[in-house]
């Protein structure tokens, strides 16, 4: 069970993750990419339940195997006011328990056929998912039927799980420098929208989280309409379907609750966040810029986007590892990172461990100096097709697996995005062009739009908000 609020320009590519996360892959690879032919798209078939409940079938016969996953269309940029951390709370408590099967239970009949199952909440929507073997999907839908329509754990175990979550920030938020910058800054970025509030919450809103808080999220969320159904593996429409209607079909049907998201006023003057923390050895400089997504903003710089980035900081081969690690030696890493998957505004990242004895000025100076070049000039042919090819190649190696094609179309469904975003993907990559790449780079890259956090190492015990360079420090982070 996890928090997360955004994922790579292909979360569904953890194969090719492995596989292209080192600068020598393209030198060395660059003919065998030139052959690669992408696969034909599985024949993903879709259908609506009366209910209203979404159904979208992925076959793949490869192994005797299933992935399920169940996406509800609320995240925590649902949770209400003062209630940060609610869908998450949420999330944990959809395992523990209902009148038909006990906490703990749930997990005991998953483990004991060999499946293997887990959750995820972002800011956008929550999801379940479990892969197991095919002749035991009827069981995992009937468990998860249950739970989605009768979510009933003991009193005592929400303060328990309250509990849970309060250490799950300390570990993974609290103690983590890197994490409380990212926070901070997610919190000077976004100026009004509910983006800009953590997802696995702020501390003393979860201490408050109650029984009655979960049951009205669930009650207005976490019904038919409100979901979708993605099965991935050894099945066909024919069937699933009809066990989509036995197990799903008798679900009530609800009117979906509208998203009243406030939305992200004009953005006027760049902002800074600086941290000192005593955990911290090395310096790290990062900058965040507000960008569109494929759902949020000027849609059609989305895909350029993604281009750019794998351009500017994709790997070793990138211009901003070659320019400030290799050839000016100002940094011992150097990277960038955008999604165009978010239904609200999206975020365009670059990141930067600076050498020792090089100052925030000289690493600020440099990513300047380049992104003036990014916006003005155009990417090179053999740029723009290496980049193209890369990009293909994610997608390629990522058809082998079941949950991470899963994923990817629930991730889209749940957007309500078309399919067209993943079958046309290599197509429209390809269809990108060096005038685009800089439009959306000239559109993005403003400082008056973005947030630079630096995260300084310091003696001491306490965590502290200091000023760099003579800028001012907006929103510190004070323990």
């Amino acid at each position: 069970m996890s928090a997360f609020r955004k994922i790579p320009k292909w979360l569904i590519a953890a194969v090719a993750v492995v596989v292209l996360g080192g600068g020598l892959f393209w030198a060395n690879q660059q003919g065998a990419l030139d052959r690669i032919k992408p696969k034909s798209a599985p024949d993903i078939e879709q259908f609506t339940l009366g209910n209203g409940m979404q159904v979208v079938v992925i076959p793949n016969t490869r192994v005797p195997a299933v992935s399920h996953m169940i996406w509800i269309k609320a995240g925590a940029a649902d949770d209400p006011q003062g209630k940060s951390g609610l869908a998450h709370y949420l999330e944990h408590l959809m395992f523990k328990g209902t009148k038909n099967v006990p906490d703990g239970e749930y997990s005991k009949r998953i483990e004991a056929l060999g499946g293997q199952y887990n959750a995820f909440t972002s800011a956008d929507f929550t999801g379940y998912y479990v892969n197991i073997a095919r002749e035991h999907l009827p069981m995992v839908m009937e468990l998860e039927a249950d739970r989605m329509q009768g979510l009933l754990p003991p009193l005592q175990v929400f303060e328990k799980e309250r509990d849970v979550i309060v250490e799950e920030r300390k570990s993974r938020t609290d103690s983590q420098p890197s994490a409380l910058l990212a926070e901070q800054m997610g919190s000077t970025l976004y100026q009004h929208h509910p983006y800009r509030i953590p997802i696995i919450g702020w501390m003393h809103e979860m201490k408050t989280l109650s029984a009655e808080d979960a049951k009205a999220f669930y009650d207005r969320y976490y019904h038919a309409a409100n979901m979708i159904l993605v099965v991935a593996g050894d099945i066909t429409r024919k069937e699933l379907e009809p066990l989509a209607n036995r197990f799903y079909g008798g679900m009530k049907k609800r009117e979906v609750a509208p998203r009243n998201w406030t939305q992200e006023p004009p953005h006027r003057a760049a902002k800074r966040v600086v941290m000192v923390h005593p955990q911290v050895r090395q310096l790290r400089w990062q900058r965040a810029y507000l960008a569109p997504s494929l759902v949020s903003g000027q849609t059609r710089r989305a895909l350029p986007l993604e281009v750019l980035v794998q351009w500017l900081g994709g790997g070793q081969t990138s211009q901003l590892y070659r320019e400030l690690v290799v050839d000016k030696k100002l940094a011992t890493s150097a990277s960038a990172s955008y999604t165009s998957l978010t239904r609200g505004p999206s975020e365009l990242t670059i990141y930067v461990t600076p050498a020792p004895n090089v100052s925030v000025k000289e690493i600020e100076a440099a990513v300047d100096a380049l992104l003036a070049r990014v916006t003005s000039t155009l990417m090179s042919k053999a740029d723009l097709k290496r980049t193209q090819t890369l990009l293909k190649a994610d997608a390629i190696y990522a058809q082998d697996g079941l949950q991470q094609v899963a994923y990817y179309i629930g991730y889209l469904r749940a957007l309500d995005l078309g399919l067209e975003h993943y079958t046309n993907w290599t197509k429209d990559v390809d269809a990108v062009t060096a005038q685009q790449v800089r439009a959306a780079a000239h559109a993005v890259f403003r400082l008056k739009q973005s947030v630079t956090g630096i995260l300084k190492p310091k003696a001491g015990t306490s965590i502290a908000a200091t000023v760099n360079d003579s800028a001012p420090v907006e929103q510190p982070y004070v323990h």
